[in-house]
């Protein structure tokens, strides 16, 4: 799908803005006419490699997200091809960071290409900050859960390990995003053309220090992440030993009352015990205090 709309500025009276959602080569080939230069299709935006992810042909730069993903939704690249005269915007998939934009062109106007892409920037910006900040929160009650609670019920600590992993499958695409933004923005920084204007590389500044900040507090909320699953592993783990421990000590305690049974239980012809009067109330007596000696032991010990 192919949307094309004029961006009415005063430093490119005559630009365009040409979003391609999941575009066919038709709509490649009609983009490219549109603009004045070729799209790349989807296998050369969704390539890792950093001359892939942004390179300049002529006046025209190229900036890919390979690996970009927007709140709940599925991981695809995103592209940005940006002249003097025009930006295409190139995904895969509904972004609403782009809708908003698009929905809020008619009430505020851009100034141009340059202005469009770094409000779409700003803007993305502006909602990764807003996934960490909920992240954090449920990170942080997520921690009072597992550590503070002391009446947890049997199983909510494996509930909260699968949790836990959730929250680190989202912050590894916060992660991807950041990094994908920060290596755009820096290469944008050290070479900046000077079609961006003063302005454009002020805003650029302003951008990479935001995203400096976020990186800072994303690493930081990644150990807390790292801290909560290495705990969670630790009581799951202290739980299990519980248990073990309870199994060792029945085990133990029915020891000696299995050997007593097992004696008194042979078949043999003489046994003085079967002809003593009292045999069978000192046999349980006996078997009791075999019961009863070791686990005042294990108390002892602290073991129970």
């Amino acid at each position: 799908m192919i949307d094309s709309r004029p961006i009415h500025g005063t430093s490119a009276p005559d630009a365009i803005w040409v979003d391609l959602c999941q575009p066919e080569a038709a709509d490649l080939a009609e983009a490219s006419r549109l603009v004045g230069f070729e799209i790349p299709g989807k296998a050369r935006i969704s390539e890792i490699e950093f001359t892939s992810r942004v390179r300049r042909v002529g006046d025209t730069l190229f900036l890919n997200l390979p690996r970009y993903q927007e709140g709940g939704g599925g991981v695809a690249p995103l592209g940005f091809a940006i002249s003097p005269n025009a930006l295409v915007t190139q995904r895969e998939q509904a972004l609403t960071s782009l809708e908003t934009i698009a929905n809020d062109l008619d009430r505020h106007g851009c100034d141009g290409p340059v202005d469009l892409f770094l409000r779409i920037i700003e803007h993305i910006v502006d909602r990764i900050a807003d996934r960490l900040e909920a992240l954090e929160a449920q990170v942080s009650e997520t921690t009072r859960h597992v550590f503070d609670d002391r009446r947890r019920k049997r199983g909510e600590l494996n509930r909260a390990l699968l949790h836990v992993g959730g929250l680190g499958r989202r912050l590894g695409a916060i992660h991807n995003n950041l990094l994908g933004l920060l290596r755009i923005v820096n290469f944008l920084g050290e070479a900046t053309p000077p079609w961006f204007g003063d302005d454009g590389a002020q805003r650029l500044k302003l951008i990479h220090k935001d995203l400096a900040s976020l990186g800072e507090f994303e690493q930081q909320l990644g150990d807390r992440v790292e801290f909560l699953l290495d705990g969670t592993l630790g009581l799951i783990t202290v739980d299990q030993n519980e248990v073990m421990k309870v199994m060792a000590v029945a085990s133990v305690v029915g020891v000696p009352p299995t050997v007593l049974v097992g004696i008194w239980g042979m078949n043999y012809a003489f046994m003085p015990e079967l002809t003593w009067r009292p045999g069978y109330f000192v046999a349980l007596a006996v078997i009791g205090v075999s019961i009863a000696v070791p686990l005042l032991w294990f108390r002892r010990k602290g073991w129970v």
